[in-house]
């Protein structure tokens, strides 16, 4: 310590400004470099398929994110085959029930499934869960399932 100080004094008054900027820039990299370092790596946002689910329901699940301040979710999924997509919406008192890999929770509350339409091949349709109880929290694993079908590792958005 006592050999800074005399480092410093030894600096001409005129250079001292630039001095403790340059030492402030250092210190603050050094403290931005280890956060960056110690902060975890992001998880994959990648979307699993399920060619069995594809097949037997006619959608391709792409997305499921909390919205409505946390009470809400979506699942995005696009038609492939209108015919077996338009069974899949029309069963209301079946729909996939959408489980955390982190915890125990569960929701198969939808307050929206049947959107009133035709459903058209390469659309994207959404259904609309509540969040029952926080079943499912950003930034997690969830597991989609309907019936024997099971889609894992989707990421929560």
């Amino acid at each position: 310590m006592q050999s800074i100080v005399t480092a410093v004094r030894r600096i001409p008054r005129r250079w001292l400004p630039a001095v403790v900027v340059a030492l402030a820039m250092v210190v603050g990299g050094i403290a931005v470099g280890g956060y960056a370092l110690a902060r975890p790596a992001p998880r994959s946002t990648t979307m699993p398929q399920s060619a069995a689910m594809e097949s037997q329901l006619g959608v391709r699940f792409s997305r499921v994110a909390i919205v409505g301040d946390g009470g809400l979710i979506t699942l995005t999924y696009v038609v492939l085959d209108s015919e077996k997509a338009q069974r899949f919406q029309s069963d209301t008192a079946h729909p996939p029930a959408l489980h955390s890999e982190s915890r125990n929770r569960q929701t198969t509350r939808v307050s929206l499934m049947k959107q009133g339409h035709a459903l058209r091949d390469g659309q994207t349709y959404y259904l609309v869960y509540e969040n029952t109880r926080g079943a499912l929290k950003s930034g997690e694993r969830a597991t989609i399932v309907d019936g024997s079908l099971r889609l894992k590792h989707v990421p929560v958005l």
